[in-house]
């Protein structure tokens, strides 16, 4: 098996992008709800180009979508939606993109299959409901974890209030790993510097993702993790990657 990732020059959006998603078949999919999920309330929002490109695109394909997040210690949502400009980038869409705070709404208690540190977890049922699930990070250090790309995105999908000081004493690395036995985007994108990774697979974009940005992917916990958990050294995954330019 072959992971295939594929690098997009931000400089060649949109046409980079919707070059990439064709070759992934989206064009010819139809969704009557898509998540895109963004880093909204931590330290690395979406390049609004991006996030543009990304909705010209889906909104083709797809009934309703919606960009939502939950709370963190440091911002709300719908504080943040306002602030960075997505609630005016949304309305552009004649009501069919909206933002969403998922720390709002139904939830449901997912169990972790052989969990490293999180038995259950609390989530938005809105994630099971989806047709589509997209994971829109942008890499960045973090004091925990490393690195915080695609994987560590998904923390910030559990509906819980002050979820930092509940889940960081349990070793954010085991978190990050546990929750993606829950949660299986199906599609990850990640921003690094000028240059933006698309793939499949949320462990292969981190991988390239993190070599991109300067650091050694054999060195952060939570990769090697899950790759364990896909009872698969790392080294083999880093070796199955393929790269593909447009």
């Amino acid at each position: 098996m072959s992971y295939k990732v594929y690098l997009v020059p931000k400089s060649k959006l949109p046409n980079s992008l919707n070059a990439a998603l064709n070759e992934l078949r989206l064009s010819s999919k139809e969704f009557k709800i898509v998540l895109i999920k963004p880093n909204i309330c931590g330290f690395y929002p979406p390049d609004l180009e991006l996030l543009k490109a990304l909705l010209d695109y889906m909104v083709k394909i797809s009934s309703t979508i919606v960009i939502g997040e939950t709370e963190s210690t440091m911002y709300k949502p719908k504080e943040r939606f306002q602030e960075l400009g997505i609630v005016s980038l949304a309305n552009a869409y004649s009501g069919k993109v909206k933002v969403v705070d998922l720390s709002e709404g139904d939830k449901v208690k997912v169990n972790v299959p052989n969990p490293r540190s999180v038995k259950t977890l609390r989530l938005p049922k809105l994630i099971f409901n989806a047709d589509y699930l997209i994971n829109l990070a942008r890499i960045g250090n973090h004091p925990s974890t490393t690195i915080t790309a695609a994987l560590k995105n998904l923390f910030g999908l559990i509906a819980e209030k002050f979820k930092y000081f509940k889940y960081h004493p349990r070793g954010m690395n085991k978190v990050i790993a546990d929750i993606a036995k829950v949660i299986k985007p199906n599609l990850n994108i990640v921003e690094v510097n000028d240059e933006v990774l698309i793939s499949k697979d949320v462990l292969a974009v981190d991988i390239i993702a993190t070599k991109m940005f300067g650091v050694d992917p054999f060195s952060v916990k939570h990769l090697r993790m899950v790759a364990e958990d896909r009872e698969e050294p790392l080294e083999n995954i880093v070796s199955k990657i393929e790269v593909l330019v447009f």
